[in-house]
């Protein structure tokens, strides 16, 4: 997410300020706190040049509906995995291979009702197993066709399955819920969940935001592949994740149905409902492309649409194939200041693109969601402490590609943001400031240090090989760090240990 950055990517930008010049910031709509964490500062530094310090105001949706609830990640209620900053987040014992979402949605009423199917392998052996489910009022349970029994004990649905379930057994759960949709509070940055807009809708979900409105394995460490069934009212158009499998429309609506193969964490879900037209096209070696604009803002947007081919070939060269089944951009009715990186199609606000240019704050955000499909979508952090492999590596992204097309110089932005970065530790964030300067700007040094210390080519050999190594997996620093050991071929535990685990950093990068 740009900070308000994938990647979710939630993205809060202070357009205005944006310049060609060092520390420009992507705010992510990766879902964080209470106001939007600015990169550093939260008053911008005038007398830099082009610094692009993110806006403090606290977004807001559309339709200008207020984040109604708060979720409590501090606290644990004995269900979740073990996550430090999300306590309640996650579900042991259980492993989700698939989900299959049926959902219709009616925007006059803001009704939400559908069922979830979850094909899960256990990893233990248990009598009782949890879901994530903070908001969906559950009105039936199934496991393999057989009612099973269940406890709303939120943010938990705790399921009883009619008999024991055995370590290795493969079960089919099936849940039905409704829900009237509303935004939640995530102590990481600000409002997530299901936003309603005056035509339609779209969805927030980094870090918690999935499990309020439907009941999942909510944690980054359980990726799955999806299947979407979106009836809406005849006439609007329903935008998820993947290839659109289906389209068929009846008196009682229109339904759409999208898949996608690969795992993805919950995150990085994408459900977009409105006046949406699809835009087809082809990208570097055959990869198809299939993007979603507002019917009215097609010629506007076109631009953005056309951008992503350029810069997946740039990013092909240093970080790999690209890792995923398709990309495309999808221009949303959604948060002005946000952008979030969904998979295989990061979601962006109409509001920060209606110029029609490709200026810098646009590139900044475009580039850094689309280097989150290889850092955040193809390898997922294994917990939230683990945002910077996320964050900082979009960041770094984001500089090459400003460098690359001559809008600012890449020592120029490291220098400038190892100048900037204050106290604190990239390796050790808070809940509160896990989409802030040093999961971004200030981790992007860690990285720029890195290159520095072990050379070009083994840098982005480290980085080509974390990609194709563990893509559509989840890993942690520890990982990390073991590959760059070997990559470098050397114990580069001091290295670590000044760069990313310090509070405080070297005034200077290594020569």
């Amino acid at each position: 997410m740009q900070r308000r950055t994938g990647g979710l990517l939630l993205v809060l930008i202070c357009l205005a300020a944006c310049t060609s010049s060092p520390g420009v910031t992507a705010t992510e709509a990766r879902s964080t706190g209470t106001t939007a964490q600015s990169s550093g500062d939260t008053t911008p530094d005038t007398t830099q040049p082009g610094n692009t310090s993110p806006a403090t105001t606290s977004p807001q949706s559309p339709d200008t509906t207020e984040p109604v609830d708060s979720t409590s990640p501090d606290q644990s209620d004995g269900f979740g995995v073990g996550d430090v900053l999300f306590p309640s987040l996650g579900n042991p014992g259980i492993d989700v291979e698939h989900y299959t979402l049926r959902l219709t949605y009616d925007r006059p009423t803001n009704e939400l009702t559908g069922t979830v199917h979850l094909d899960i392998v256990m990893t233990e052996a248990r009598n009782e197993f949890s879901l994530d489910s903070d908001g969906p009022a559950v009105s039936a349970v199934t496991i393999d066709g057989q009612s099973a029994g269940f406890s709303e004990q939120r943010p938990e649905l705790v399921i009883t399955p009619p008999q024991q379930l055995t370590k290795g057994q493969r079960i089919a759960v099936d849940v039905s819920f409704e829900r009237s949709p509303q935004a939640f509070t995530s102590a990481s940055w600000g409002p997530v969940g299901w936003f309603p807009t005056p035509g339609g809708s779209f969805v927030l979900n980094e870090p918690e935001g999935a499990s309020t409105w439907f009941p999942c394995d909510d944690h980054p460490s359980d990726q799955a592949s999806f299947r979407f069934e979106l009836t809406v009212p005849n006439g609007v158009t329903a935008v998820a994740n993947g290839a659109l499998l289906d389209h068929t429309s009846t008196t009682s609506g229109d339904t759409w149905t999208w898949q996608e193969d690969r795992p993805m964490s919950t995150y990085t879900i994408q459900v977009l409902t409105g006046d949406y037209e699809l835009i087809d096209g082809v990208g570097p070696n055959g990869l198809p492309m299939l993007s979603a604009v507002l019917r009215e803002d097609r010629d506007t947007m076109q631009p953005y649409v056309d951008s992503s081919a350029a810069m997946i070939g740039f990013f092909d060269d240093y970080f790999g194939p690209y890792p995923l089944d398709s990309y495309g951009v999808a221009i949303a009715d959604s948060l002005s200041g946000v952008a979030m990186e969904t998979f295989g199609r990061p979601m962006y606000s109409r509001d920060d693109f209606s110029s029609g240019r490709l200026d810098t704050p646009q590139e900044t955000l475009l580039s850094h969601e689309l280097a989150h499909q290889w850092f955040g979508n193809a390898v997922s952090p294994a917990s939230w402490s683990d945002v910077w492999l996320n964050e900082s590596f979009a960041t770094y992204g984001q500089w090459m590609w400003l460098d690359h097309i001559g809008d600012v110089p890449l020592d120029e932005s490291a220098n400038f943001a190892l100048a900037t970065r204050g106290s604190g530790s990239t390796a050790y964030p808070t809940v509160e400031d896990m989409f802030g300067f040093n999961s971004y700007e200030g981790g992007a040094v860690v990285l720029q240090a890195l290159r520095k210390t072990i050379g070009d080519e083994p840098f982005f050999t480290l980085l080509r090989r974390w990609v194709s190594e563990n893509n559509g997996t989840a890993r942690d620093t520890a990982d990390f760090i073991a590959l760059a050991n070997e990559v470098a071929g050397r114990d580069l535990a001091d290295f670590f240990d000044t760069w990313l685990f310090a509070s405080t950093l070297p005034a200077r990068f290594p020569a």
